[in-house]
């Protein structure tokens, strides 16, 4: 009986030691569960008052941002637009603003045609202050360009005619050769190249107005002066010392030129050799001081003729020029196509 007992005592104990082990394990179960599921096991209370709820924080558990390297932010700022070498981009105006440009020289004021005004914004826009960049002047005489704008507003540059140069911001740069033409032609017109550049602004208006025509070629030969085509003379003028010259900007080529003067009525400029004295001419014996007629019977060529011009064409291009001036030739001119 008493063995019955203890029997009974031994299953009992044992069943309620596995039962407890049973709860144990399935406690711990549970414990792994909520560490894994933490937002799983929470009230909607829990939910709303729980550190990620607050809009601050928001993506506190997100990728960090990564800033881009010093090269690459480099790279993206140098997709900005680049910084202009142009004079005319640091003045305060622009092309559009100007109204009408006027020249002060010696006290007296000239306003410079209104088909002319461009000459200066053109020099303006492409001189670059680099490559054109001199000093200021010390003694020389100064013109004041006035820029005229819509708003009554006036600028002022200074400009200096024996140098070609105007200057801004305590600098002078190199204007280009038109510049230095209509600055003779309004302010020393009795000069050479205040004579010559007059005569070319008559040529202009005429060719705006008239209508050129394609004549036949001519013979190089004929046309050279003194024997030599343009490349013979340019050469030839290297090895001369020049009377007086002019320094301008070349935008097309980016440098710094010279217009020059030399002996026996020559004058060298942009892509011009010109001749304005009458011991120079051709092997017909054009020259200086010819009429028209004369120049027919001496030329057996045929030209592309305005009053104040006749043109002359060798191979693709017109190569040799009579300037006429009160129904006489001028200038004759050799010019190099460019």
């Amino acid at each position: 009986m008493n063995n019955k007992n203890k029997r009974k005592g031994y299953l009992l104990a044992g069943m309620l030691i596995v039962l407890a082990a049973i709860f144990i394990v399935g406690i711990f179960k549970l414990q792994q569960q909520d560490q894994s599921n933490p937002v799983e096991t929470m009230g909607e209370s829990d939910a709303q008052n729980s550190p990620g709820s607050d809009p601050s924080l928001e993506f506190h558990n997100a990728e960090p941002v990564v800033s881009p390297p010093p090269s690459e932010q480099t790279e993206e700022s140098s997709s900005e637009e680049a910084v202009s070498p142009y004079l005319l981009d640091y003045l305060p105006f622009t092309e559009d603003e100007v109204k009408s440009v006027s020249v002060v020289h010696g006290g007296a004021k000239k306003k410079v045609p209104s088909e002319r005004k461009e000459v200066l914004l053109q020099s303006l826009r492409f001189t670059d202050m680099q490559a054109a960049v001199t000093e200021v002047p010390s003694f020389a005489e100064r013109t004041v360009l006035q820029f005229n704008l819509n708003n009554d507003q006036v600028i002022e540059l200074p400009y200096y005619l024996e140098s070609n140069a105007i200057a801004a911001e305590g600098k002078a740069y190199y204007a280009n050769d038109q510049v230095m033409l209509l600055m003779h032609d309004l302010l020393k017109p009795d000069s050479e190249l205040g004579v010559f550049a007059a005569l070319e602004q008559r040529i202009r208006q005429e060719m705006e107005q008239g209508v050129l025509t394609e004549p036949q070629g001519v013979d190089r030969e004929k046309i050279a002066v003194d024997g030599l085509i343009y490349a013979q003379w340019e050469d030839r003028l290297k090895n001369e010392e020049a009377e007086w010259e002019i320094p301008y900007y070349d935008y097309a080529s980016g440098e710094v030129r010279k217009v020059a003067k030399y002996k026996a009525g020559v004058l060298y400029l942009y892509n011009q050799i010109v001749f304005s004295d009458s011991t120079h001419e051709t092997p017909d014996g054009v020259k200086v001081g010819l009429t028209p007629q004369e120049v027919d019977n001496r030329l057996d060529a045929e030209a592309s003729t305005l009053p104040s011009i006749w043109s002359y064409k060798s191979g693709d291009y017109f190569r040799f020029h009579l300037y006429y001036d009160n129904s006489k030739v001028k200038y004759m001119v050799l010019s190099q196509p460019l």
